[in-house]
């Protein structure tokens, strides 16, 4: 067998991801209520009127999101990569379990994502077509928020945050991941 890969241990859980954004979703709010209150004006505030103030805000948010939306996506892609290895490295006996022995002889810890561990999962869970469809969906935000965004991307539909948690939660949850 080929040479393991060693767990760091330093994955996130969805819902740590989903309390830190909230941390800095209050602290981003609190600082523009502070700024209009005039109880600090850094700086880089100074001239900007109440609707730039309130844009400038609006942006760092979105921003924020969007960072929060490529770590859920990362955070589940761990999961499913690790549930890979795990089952080759323990060589549980089930279906999938060699199935995934097999790609990873030809493969290893190389595998595609898309292609080798959801398609395997799809294959032998079809239930679970729907949330493996949605996450494979989802992908698409991540491989343009991970890329740099410098190409528009086609999406088939809008992204937000609880949409982005939602098929994390879900694929996890029901893959029991």
């Amino acid at each position: 067998m080929k040479r393991r890969i060693t767990f760091s241990g330093e994955n996130r859980n969805l819902e740590d991801i989903v309390s830190f954004y909230n941390l800095c979703n209050s602290a981003l709010l609190k600082y523009k209520e502070n700024i209009k209150k005039g109880l600090e004006i850094p700086e880089e505030f100074i001239g900007f009127t109440p609707e730039e103030l309130d844009q400038h805000f609006k942006d760092k948010i979105e921003e924020l999101e969007n960072l929060i939306c490529l770590d859920l996506l990362a955070a589940v892609e761990a999961k499913l990569r690790m549930d890979y290895l795990t089952r080759v490295y323990n060589r549980k006996k089930d279906n999938l379990s060699r199935i995934f022995r097999h790609i990873y002889k030809e493969k290893a810890e190389r595998a595609s994502l898309d292609e080798d561990i959801l398609e395997s999962w799809k294959e032998q869970y079809p239930q679970a077509k729907k949330y493996i469809s949605d996450y494979k969906g989802a992908l698409q935000l991540r491989h343009w928020l991970a890329h740099g965004r410098y190409w528009t991307p086609k999406l088939g539909k809008k992204y937000d945050l609880l949409t982005v948690y939602t098929i994390c939660k879900n694929l996890v949850d029901y893959l029991q991941i």
